[in-house]
């Protein structure tokens, strides 16, 4: 069965855009998702099953929040820049970097908000609850069989 990723946000069956595509989102949970189109399930690589696979790499690094805080002020240094050097521009060149260097600070804030759940083991807390739903969700013989007539990779304790 092929992945949704890669028929570039059409589903497999039937070829239309799947509504609120986004290649570059990832979470955890059910990697199964139905066309609104045609019904049919495909499958999501965007989603991963914990009980199955491994969190990715960064998710219970600190560092990782960190170089997103730093990215944000990067960002918000040369927005900043910018707008004081063009400050003659009253205009939409003004509101423009204005308004992305208030979302600079909105990622710097995210990075350290991250950053601060990796280290609290908040995050570790929350892992460990989705990975305890993957866990659920695959006790079901039918949902883990489904999973892997798409070609998901699932272990045999499973099926």
């Amino acid at each position: 069965m092929t992945d949704i990723n890669s028929t570039g946000g059409k589903c497999p069956s039937c070829g239309k855009p799947i509504s609120n595509y986004n290649a570059s989102s990832t979470d955890y949970g059910s990697p199964i998702r139905t066309c609104k189109c045609c019904g049919q399930p495909y499958l999501d690589s965007r989603y991963r099953e914990l009980a199955i696979e491994e969190p990715w790499a960064g998710d219970l690094k600190a560092s990782t929040g960190i170089k997103i805080a730093l990215m944000g002020l990067f960002i918000l240094v040369v927005s900043g820049g910018i707008t004081f050097l063009t400050y003659h521009f009253k205009g939409y060149y003004y509101k423009k970097l204005a308004f992305v260097a208030v979302m600079s600070l909105l990622v710097i804030g995210y990075g350290i908000f991250d950053a601060i759940r990796v280290k609290s083991g908040a995050k570790q807390k929350s892992l460990d609850r989705k990975k305890a739903e993957s866990e659920q969700r695959l006790m079901d013989r039918a949902y883990a069989q489904q999973l892997a007539d798409l070609g998901y990779n699932v272990p045999n304790k499973y099926l």
